[in-house]
């Protein structure tokens, strides 16, 4: 799993290199592996850029990081028209260039060839089956042991991100290749200007938590790599990306050990039901995880009465009760803020909100047993 954060060119002052020195530390601490970085902003000159360039991939580089700079193809002609211009790019300690647009082949490995990297990140959110098999037989043809990477784009502006089928649908023209496929995260500590509305590649994830974006990727899109890309994360940010992938990355027992408290209100009956070995179906819903063991129980007429019907909030337990008929006493835990229904007692809480995490990985054939804690 290759970890990325992104820092972008400002003017340089003090403050700016101060930022820049805390980031790369944090997310040396945090185990990232990688800084993305940029030099063809339209509000920032190109030598401003290049400077940011070299004192951002310094500081990464002090701390064995690998270094993707981003570069449009206005840019590439810059700096191979201009021998000033490449020999202080030579200069500068980086890994991968990302190839954005108006770019040729020609000019690529003629940079190729000027620098010591090792290798490209193109663009995973435009092309065709076609033109990937097209641009992957051309880097092969620059230098068989080139590294290739592909990431999807991050989207600004509010609607304008890609949906999940699409970008499954890109991946797959990928994977036989075995690039890693870079998705980017928003976080909301620093969310990038000029919106401010946090830089996701997935409409579905724009303002949603860091734990619940990456929970999604982790589970539905075989993540291989992710990018946080705006700036500035807070340290608390830091700890999120950390103990998220910490969770989703372990290795769990066959039955899984869950602490909940229950809410004053919830009967015997409720807790018994709580209180047995739990497996979820396969084909449940995107805001609620449902119990196939209590759906079994629930077949032989398990009469629950309505109690405690209150608004469902991300890790409560609820239980359907008679309410919804030969449903009484399903149980299901939500994933996903719901509304308030008549026909669903809401019954206890998770202690620990990463268990949540451990909760969605339920497809991996995991059963759960609920234990109480009292409070």
């Amino acid at each position: 799993m290759i970890k990325c954060v992104a820092i972008y060119p400002n003017h340089i002052t003090k403050d700016y290199i101060g930022k820049v020195k805390e980031s790369v530390s944090r997310a040396f601490l945090h185990h990232f592996d990688e800084i993305f970085t940029t030099i063809h902003l339209p509000e920032y000159t190109f030598e401003e850029q290049l400077e940011c360039f070299k004192i951002i991939a310094g500081e990464a580089k002090r701390y064995n990081l690998e270094v993707t700079v981003d570069i449009g193809g206005s840019h590439i002609v810059k700096i191979l028209r201009d021998e000033t211009k490449l020999a202080y790019l030579k200069q500068i300690p980086f890994d991968f260039i990302r190839l954005d647009y108006g770019y040729d082949e020609k000019q690529i490995q003629t940079l190729y060839n000027q620098l010591n990297i090792k290798g490209f990140v193109f663009n995973a959110s435009i092309y065709s089956q076609k033109e990937v098999d097209e641009t992957m037989t051309f880097f092969k043809a620059i230098d068989e042991n080139i590294e290739i990477r592909a990431c999807h784009n991050y989207y600004i502006r509010e609607a304008t991100g890609i949906d999940g089928e699409y970008a499954l649908r890109q991946d797959s023209y990928l994977k036989k290749y075995k690039v890693p496929i870079y998705y980017c995260v928003p976080s909301y500590s620093n969310p990038r200007g000029p919106l401010h509305l946090g830089l996701c590649t997935l409409e579905k994830h724009r303002n949603k938590s860091i734990q619940n974006v990456l929970a999604d990727l982790f589970l539905n899109y075989d993540l291989t790599a992710f990018m946080m890309a705006d700036e500035w994360l807070s340290e608390a940010e830091y700890r999120e990306v950390e103990e998220t992938m910490d969770i989703l990355m372990s290795e769990l027992e066959k039955e899984v050990v869950i602490d909940i408290q229950f809410y004053e209100d919830a009967c015997e009956e409720e807790k018994n039901i709580v209180l047995k070995s739990h497996t979820f179906r396969n084909d449940s819903p995107e805001q609620f995880l449902r119990s196939q063991s209590s759906r079994e129980m629930a077949r032989f007429g398990c009469v629950i009465e309505k109690n405690h019907t209150i608004k469902r909030e991300e890790g409560m337990i609820t239980i359907d009760n008679k309410l919804n008929k030969r449903y009484s006493g399903e149980l299901q835990v939500i994933t996903k803020e719901a509304c308030q229904d008549d026909n669903v007692n809401v019954v206890a809480k998770l202690v620990h909100q990463g268990d949540l995490l451990k909760l969605k990985r339920f497809r991996e054939g995991i059963s759960y047993r609920f234990r109480e804690v009292k409070s």
